[in-house]
């Protein structure tokens, strides 16, 4: 699993920060590493646990294409989301009110599972060369090792994404002046 966290301190009021954090299209437009094509609402009515929300971003120059529903929803103070996407993860946003504003944390966890490729069951010279050079396994499966590497470098790449994208949300609740496309 591949964990991120992070906090920012805003000084705004919390039902604002908190309108923001859940109002899902203005907020991923704050998000300069994510170009934004469309995110919809697809469950009528105010958010809720069963909310759901298409999206469709470009990401790292990939087209991403998922659903989140809300499987957790305290107004003003929590909202968890959690994805259909490959791999599958949850988002969980909690406000809190401090002296002056509202703490906003974000933490992001993706659950990676290790690929496995199925090896052709080819007959003739092919299919027993194929036998021959996996010693008769039926799939290939990622190394463990390779796994955490990949986790790591994953967390690697989403935590300065992450700290970026509140630091955009403290610098547009703060200045109602940030970076925002109509």
């Amino acid at each position: 699993m591949v964990s991120v966290k992070a906090s920012v301190d805003i000084q705004a009021d919390p039902a604002a920060v908190f309108d923001l954090m859940t109002d899902v299209p203005r907020k991923a437009k704050l998000d300069r590493s994510v170009h934004v094509i469309g995110i919809a609402r697809e469950t009528p009515g105010p958010i809720r646990e069963g909310t759901v929300f298409h999206y469709r971003l470009v990401i790292e120059d990939k087209m991403a294409d998922y659903r989140n529903t809300v499987i957790a929803f305290e107004p003003g103070r929590l909202m968890v989301t959690r994805s259909d996407s490959n791999p599958h993860f949850e988002i969980s946003i909690v406000v809190e009110p401090i002296e002056g504003g509202a703490r906003v944390t974000q933490e992001e966890r993706f659950t990676l599972t290790a690929m496995a490729m199925p090896i052709p069951t080819a007959q003739g010279i092919f299919g027993g060369f194929m036998r021959l050079l996996f010693g008769g396994a039926e799939k290939i499966e990622q190394d463990a090792e390779d796994l955490a590497a990949e986790e790591e470098e994953m967390a690697t790449k989403l935590q300065p994404r992450l700290e970026a994208w509140l630091q955009s949300i403290k610098k547009h609740l703060e200045t109602q002046t940030g970076y925002l496309e109509a």
